[in-house]
């Protein structure tokens, strides 16, 4: 039986008050979303006993092939724990299934409030564990993200098989590229966290004082870290930025495309 349906615009305020019974800044920051330009597509509505219950979707990062990330995912809290989560969740997957998708990674928060007994618990442990339990895995965990001990856990999930031939370790990094930084911003949904925007239409490779440079930059807009991301197949960055003071944060397996993954990196200021 269809669960989902696409979403239509008359169905915004009452997906944002299933988001808002969870997490009044997600609702928002999903308001605004949802009301830009193109900010329906691929996202949809669980609807039960005809009425909307949840919301759900995807979205598809340039550059990649066939790989997509959970969007805004809830049931409304008067309806959870009735394995409607996992019903809505299975169905897209189904659909992304049908339709060649490869690989489907999510975000996930261990942002903790206190509970009726005044015990701070985790709000998304539920969700974690279904996650889980669906078959998604941990591959890049950013502690501090969103904000001082509050970690950004990214999980993934194949849906496609993989040739054999395909699979093991991450391919040598070998190619050149002339990548040089071209912004700096803080990053959505975090406090004081920030990454620097790149482009391949530079001179040449960034280098460890170009890096440092940034670096105080976002000391001096007193941000907590930096984190950024590159295909792991880029020749020479992982050293420079090693030397400018980020560490390995974790590898996004076969992101881009098979055997091509996303590095991470983190620089904790």
């Amino acid at each position: 039986m269809q669960l989902l349906r696409p979403m239509q615009e008359k169905d915004i305020n009452t997906v944002v008050d299933i988001i808002d019974s969870h997490d009044d800044e997600d609702a928002q920051e999903a308001k605004a979303g949802y009301n830009n330009t193109g900010g329906l597509q691929d996202q949809y509505v669980y609807e039960h006993e005809g009425h909307i219950i949840g919301v759900t979707g995807y979205a598809t990062p340039p550059g990649c092939d066939e790989t997509h990330w959970l969007s805004w995912t809830y049931v409304h809290e008067d309806h959870v724990n009735c394995g409607h989560g996992r019903k809505m969740i299975t169905e897209l997957i189904d659909f992304l299934r049908a339709n060649n998708a490869r690989k489907l990674f999510v975000k996930i928060s261990d942002y903790k409030e206190a509970n009726d007994a005044g015990a701070m618990e985790c709000i998304y442990a539920a969700a974690n564990h279904l996650y889980k339990d669906i078959g998604f895995v941990e591959e890049v965990v950013l502690r501090d993200y969103y904000d001082e001990n509050e970690t950004l856990t990214i999980m993934g999930m194949r849906l496609t098989d993989q040739d054999i031939s395909e699979q093991g370790s991450p391919r040598p990094s070998t190619e050149k590229h002339k990548i040089q930084f071209n912004s700096i911003f803080e990053i959505a949904e975090t406090d004081d966290s920030y990454s620097f925007g790149w482009t391949e239409k530079g001179k040449h490779l960034f280098n460890v004082d170009d890096v440092k440079i940034g670096l105080d930059d976002v000391r001096g807009r007193e941000g907590r870290a930096v984190f950024l991301s590159f295909p792991h197949t880029y020749a020479g960055i992982a050293d420079t930025l090693f030397a400018a003071g980020f560490s390995n944060a974790g590898l996004l397996e076969d992101y881009f495309e098979d055997g091509m993954h996303e590095q991470h990196y983190s620089c904790y200021l």
